[in-house]
């Protein structure tokens, strides 16, 4: 990925060395004007570059926004995760938080470059090459049924229960119970988590 975006990046690390090697790494890349620690001000910064926590805590603490017509919202920050040792637990904690990307720290600094400017455009999660490999390779079996599978094909596509049921020939009830029991093994709790994971960790193909 290419491009000149002029972008304003904010790096939030809890490791000093880390947190110098990045503030000095990405100021080198042309069109970043980086700021390093501190409170990030979303009215000027595009991206977040943050260890796992403090990218849980930033996402967590998202400003309320007042949106036209009394709807509610919430101000959240694009951010990257930068960590030295990913586990698959955590990165799709961090991917149902809404972070925009996942990066180890040993990446090729183009794909750390790659990851900020595709946030900054909002695009899809941005996994670099290590994380995609523990994710396909290392996650746990998950020990769907069949009929959990065709359930979760459906789910990520994006049909609704009734639709699914009617596909299946099975009852609207029975595809609740078939969610709630993928919800269980994949250890989230919505539909759109389901969806999420099972697209990151190659779980379907849709």
């Amino acid at each position: 990925m290419t491009g000149s975006l002029d972008l304003h990046v904010r790096v939030c690390h809890g490791d000093p060395l880390a947190m110098a090697g990045l503030v000095s790494l990405l100021g080198q890349e042309p069109g970043f004007h980086v700021q390093a620690g501190g409170r990030p001000d979303e009215a000027i910064v595009d991206v977040v570059v943050a260890d796992h926590a403090r990218a849980l805590s930033l996402l967590a603490s998202a400003q309320p926004l007042d949106l036209p017509g009394g709807a509610g919202g919430f101000r959240v920050p694009r951010i990257v995760v930068v960590t030295r040792r990913p586990k698959e637990g955590e990165v799709m904690q961090a991917i149902a938080s809404g972070v925009h990307g996942y990066v180890c720290q040993d990446a090729n600094p183009v794909e750390l470059m790659d990851a900020i400017r595709c946030a900054a455009r909002g695009g899809s999660v941005y996994l670099c090459k290590r994380t995609k490999t523990l994710l396909r390779h290392d996650a746990p079996r998950t020990g769907f049924t069949a009929r959990e599978e065709d359930v979760l094909r459906f789910l990520v596509k994006g049909d609704c229960n009734k639709g699914i049921a009617r596909k299946l020939d099975i009852s609207a009830s029975t595809v609740k119970t078939h969610v709630s029991r993928i919800c269980e093994k994949l250890h989230v709790g919505s539909r759109a988590q389901v969806a999420v994971t099972a697209k990151q960790r190659g779980l379907v193909r849709v």
